[in-house]
């Protein structure tokens, strides 16, 4: 079990993110998505273990990574468990997953915007339902990874907008192997953030983001 390292959402969330399970964060653009995994990330990496992130968009940047371990006082050598594995097509994302089926010393995986590059390879209406037949086995071989493996892993993806209306990209298919859901969204001079998850109240949090990484708002 981990944490995100916010009180409200920790106390949301119980039992924090249990191996075996998705955990979908999803917002629009700079609503903090990626720092959330990160220090997510550092409660395991500060325990010797180690994390795979799997970066979708070339937008991984180590330096705000390194500005929060230095920021919270901690020895940046803790960073050397930190694999990023960079995929630039829809065959190197799934033939990863295949990859890592094989490594036993990853105790969580990070799946940075996991739907891009299948809605970006995909964009004609034609090819719609091949879409989401790829992207719907993608997210189940992730399911039975996390299974198989006793692994939690974490995914985000992107909110869109379209005449006023915010959706998921492919939620439908991400929906039916996520165990909760947090979505992010940007207030005035913070950011609040919404739990979700089957047969629970929704339930919501407020942040902000410092040097340090996502903080409670006061």
């Amino acid at each position: 079990m981990i944490t995100p390292e916010l009180k409200k959402l920790d106390e949301i969330l119980v039992n924090g993110i249990s191996s075996g399970t998705i955990t979908d964060i999803f917002g629009f653009r700079g609503t903090g998505k990626t720092h959330m995994v990160l220090q997510i990330s550092l409660n395991l990496l500060k325990n010797g273990k180690n994390v795979l992130f799997v970066d979708t968009t070339g937008g991984f940047r180590p330096e705000r990574l390194l500005e929060i371990v230095k920021n919270r006082s901690l020895d940046d050598s803790l960073l050397n468990r930190l694999q990023i594995a960079r995929v630039t097509n829809t065959k190197e994302q799934i033939e990863l997953i295949k990859k890592i089926k094989k490594i036993d010393s990853i105790s969580l995986l990070i799946v940075d915007n996991v739907a891009d590059l299948f809605s970006f390879e995909y964009s004609k209406i034609e090819q719609f339902n091949l879409q989401q037949q790829k992207f719907m086995n993608y997210m189940h071989d992730l399911a039975e990874l996390a299974i198989q493996r006793k692994i939690p892993i974490i995914i985000t993806n992107q909110l869109m907008k379209a005449d006023n209306i915010e959706y998921e990209k492919m939620n439908h298919s991400i929906s039916n192997y996520t165990h909760q859901k947090i979505k992010l969204e940007k207030q005035k001079d913070h950011f609040k953030g919404v739990v979700s998850a089957p047969y629970s109240e929704k339930t919501q949090f407020f942040y902000k983001i410092e040097k340090i990484g996502l903080v409670e708002r006061s």
